[in-house]
């Protein structure tokens, strides 16, 4: 999606607000995504639980906001105007990228950046919009001008996540539900 100020990409994950910055969290289904953001959410503002836009902005810096659809929208061009209109508006700078795990004792551990530019990819494709880009449904050929949009627009998506993953610092984090907040947000953000 093209937004003022340039493009981003949707990313099935949850972010936190912290001192007016983002957290971002990733992990495959079931991964404790929205755990982690309803946990955090009893101290900080949740941007979304389940699906994150990420954008640069004119300034260079990454931004987040919430990238889920409503139900009460009734179309495409609807929420990709929502969607526009938030991170022209009210970008969240983001902080921090972390790869969530479930585990019995509070740990972090820094990552690097291939491995983060690998976690964001597997993230945007989860994006039921993002995955199927390209494909025409119904039909077993792929006609050539889709097909080549579709690796066109991957291999962007693929750039901006690399992007993000040099900019942003990856973390590996493992949490239980049974974790304290408070210990959570003092390893994430050890200044709150």
């Amino acid at each position: 999606m093209t937004f003022s100020g340039g493009e981003g990409l949707f990313l099935h994950a949850s972010a936190v607000t912290m001192d007016g910055e983002a957290f971002l969290f990733l992990g495959h289904s079931t991964a404790g995504k929205s755990t982690i953001a309803r946990l955090l959410g009893e101290a900080y503002p949740v941007v979304a639980d389940d699906s994150v836009f990420a954008a640069r902005g004119p300034d260079g810096r990454w931004s987040v906001v919430d990238g889920g659809f409503r139900f009460k929208e009734t179309d495409l061009a609807g929420w990709q105007e929502r969607i526009r209109r938030q991170i022209a508006e009210r970008p969240i700078p983001l902080r921090a990228c972390l790869r969530i795990h479930k585990a019995p004792e509070l740990r972090i551990e820094p990552m690097d950046s291939l491995e983060l530019a690998r976690y964001l990819m597997d993230a945007a494709m989860e994006i039921d919009l993002q995955r199927k880009f390209g494909r025409l449904a119904g039909k077993s050929k792929i006609e050539s001008a889709v097909w080549n949009e579709g690796l066109r627009m991957r291999g962007h998506w693929f750039g901006q996540a690399a992007e993000i993953a040099r900019t942003i610092p990856g973390r590996h984090l493992w949490f239980s539900r049974e974790t304290p907040v408070r210990e959570i947000c003092e390893t994430l953000h050890p200044s709150v």
